[in-house]
């Protein structure tokens, strides 16, 4: 089953504020360990993924944290913008685009290709 998810609106209600994305990036990754990079992961979708600027997507599954890259970063990708990707499964997988736009238009900035997910745990 193929289905495209909208996941700015959450991403809006909880922006992740730090000087630099990367500073942003290790707020969210503090006191967990990097496993081997995964090729795909079924992110919870009730659970709020953050934007990292220019960067990445951050991701949970229960007790796991994902860093989900872009090849190349994403300078489109902002909190304040929504990202659109397609899941096959349930899955988001390394080369999936994910489309940027404008939050509440159509307007779009282009696309991302995610990179590839690694898992952080405790």
């Amino acid at each position: 089953m193929i289905r495209a998810v909208a996941l700015g609106l959450a991403v809006l209600a909880a922006p992740v504020m730090a000087a630099t994305p990367d500073a942003a990036l290790q707020k969210l990754l503090a006191g967990k360990h990097a496993e081997a990079p995964r090729r795909c992961i079924m992110p919870d979708l009730t659970a709020q993924p953050r934007i990292i600027d220019g960067r990445a997507m951050v991701y949970w599954r229960g007790r796991t944290t994902y860093d989900g890259s872009f090849k190349g970063g994403c300078s489109q990708l902002r909190a304040d913008r929504t990202v659109i990707t397609t899941m096959n499964n349930g899955q988001l997988c390394a080369n999936d685009p994910a489309r940027v736009v404008q939050a509440g238009a159509s307007s779009g900035f282009g696309f991302c290709t995610f990179d590839g997910f690694t898992p952080y745990r405790k």
